[in-house]
């Protein structure tokens, strides 16, 4: 009889700790019963029911998630509130269904750990966030982490780095298949026009937001590269903006305005399936000022065959080969960029090259078979 296991997700949305849930579901139902517990129905429910039944994904919402308002002195209070009430109701779905193994998926969710240990079960807590924002709280909050989990599992060896004690920290890539993309991007003539005439077409797949993801350091190296040759560079950018940072649009349009780049930066917002767009870049840039974990989007770039450019911090310093099969830039500086894009700009023959070795990158390092091998071995030895 297959052991039952509980995931426990932090949004009902589809970016990439939802998409990294999707695969761990898929994965452990091969050996195990799996029940997902998330705080909303959205595209994430609606995928999870193509995997398991609709009855073994539990929707809680009152689930807590910490955000920066929890740490703020009014919200102590109902935040204490909040997690004994979302504890003990963990305590309830654990029993009520025999879970074995809870998996916490994100570093926000803390209630599960603390519920697996009241119930005498074993616990995995997935860490896919960088916590540098949170420096005064993160010395007390990882021994928490480290302290209630079996194994805490990092999606880069950057993010284990963050724990000071590595005992039971391990560090396991996402894994990515090379896709075959059945549809073609949907534009308008006007943009396909624009492409058309570009000595160099960028993208970048990411939420937008000031320094957190940087397009402003994107659309800045731009504007000093075309200054400087006079070629045509275009950039597709598609992502909507962090939710409550909808302002930081002025900023970004007064950007594009001092450098006269209205009709070379095309933003096309969120888009449920943007595998078919990265076939008009000819680069992929993500440009973000704070360190990014393990970029989903950099590894479907990569599976997409395209060279690419990230900054020197974070997970991303694993993910690209400098050199290789892209850039690397130093973090928050668009001066750097810009000369990392003058490099593929004068050098086109690199474009196909550092293209074909970024496929090759994800087969040897970071593939579906090889991340789907260490979550099993990881099982495996919990449960012996």
């Amino acid at each position: 009889m297959k052991k039952n296991i509980l995931l426990v997700g932090h949004s009902g949305d589809m970016y990439g700790a939802s998409r990294s849930l999707i695969k761990l579901v898929k994965i452990l139902e091969q050996n195990y019963t799996v029940h997902v517990i998330l705080p909303e129905i959205g595209v994430l429910f609606d995928n999870l029911t193509a995997i398991i039944p609709s009855t073994r994904i539990l929707i809680n919402k009152d689930l807590y998630i910490f955000t920066r308002k929890s740490f703020k002195i009014k919200y102590l209070i109902s935040t204490l509130f909040r997690f004994l009430r979302n504890l003990i109701s963990l305590i309830k779905i654990i029993r009520k269904y025999n879970i074995e193994i809870v998996h916490t998926n994100s570093g926000v969710v803390p209630a599960p750990a603390l519920a697996a240990k009241l119930s005498s079960k074993k616990h995995i807590w997935h860490i896919r966030e960088w916590f540098g924002d949170f420096k005064q709280f993160w010395p007390l909050y990882s021994a928490y982490i480290t302290g209630l989990s079996d194994k805490v599992v990092c999606v880069s060896k950057t993010m284990a780095e963050q724990f000071k004690n590595p005992k039971n920290i391990l560090a396991i890539y996402n894994g990515f298949e090379i896709p075959k993309v059945q549809t073609k991007a949907t534009i308008t003539d006007d943009l396909q026009n624009k492409l058309n005439n570009a000595n160099l077409i960028l993208g970048c797949t990411s939420r937008i937001r000031l320094i957190r993801k940087g397009q402003e350091y994107l659309i800045e190296a731009i504007g000093i590269l075309t200054k400087k040759t006079g070629k045509n560079i275009q950039a597709v950018l598609i992502g909507d903006y962090v939710p409550g940072y909808e302002s930081q649009k002025e900023y970004i349009h007064s950007l594009i305005n001092k450098y006269d780049l209205e009709d070379r930066i095309h933003f096309l917002g969120h888009l449920k399936d943007p595998l078919p767009y990265y076939r008009l870049f000819d680069v992929f840039v993500l440009p973000s000022g704070e360190p990014e974990p393990f970029g989903g989007v950099i590894m479907e770039a990569m599976s997409m065959g395209l060279p690419v450019i990230g900054s020197n911090a974070g997970g991303t310093t694993e993910q690209i080969a400098d050199g290789w099969n892209g850039y690397l830039f130093e973090n928050q500086d668009a001066n750097d960029l810009a000369q990392k894009l003058a490099l593929f700009l004068n050098e086109k023959d690199k474009l196909k090259l550092f293209g074909s070795r970024s496929i090759k990158r994800i087969e040897e390092n970071f593939s579906l078979e090889i991340h789907e091998g260490k979550v099993l071995r990881l099982y495996d030895e919990i449960l012996k």
